[in-house]
């Protein structure tokens, strides 16, 4: 699906993954634009951005690129959701992967200790 409003990059932060995190601003939308938006919430696709009004004829240079889903390992996944949870959590009192190094050794430990009661 091709969509587009208008708006603007507001934030850019950068993550722990060297990934970004783009904050994006609408202008005031139509209620079909607004549902077209919130149907394309966790959908993974391509960012475009451009500064003037994109037309169909800009798209037609444009390769389809079709997106095969989430290509990570169960490892990598885990990996993002502890960032996830360290992220919200605010109790940051090591850098993430020393963080991250501590917790893989507890859940570790729990399944050991699950073995060995």
């Amino acid at each position: 699906m091709k969509f587009q409003v208008p708006a603007t990059v507001s934030k850019i932060t950068t993550m722990a993954d060297k990934s970004l995190r783009l904050q994006v601003d609408t202008q005031e939308l139509s209620k079909e634009d607004k549902a077209e938006v919130f149907g394309l919430h966790e959908c993974l696709g391509w960012f475009m951005f451009s500064e003037v009004e994109i037309v169909e004829n800009d798209f037609k240079d444009l390769p389809e690129i079709k997106v095969d889903g989430d290509n990570k390992t169960p490892s990598q996944r885990l990996r993002d959701r502890l960032f996830r949870y360290y992220e919200s959590t605010h109790i940051h009192t090591d850098d993430f992967d020393g963080w991250y190094i501590k917790e893989m050794g507890r859940i570790g430990q729990h399944y050991l200790d699950k073995m060995n009661p």
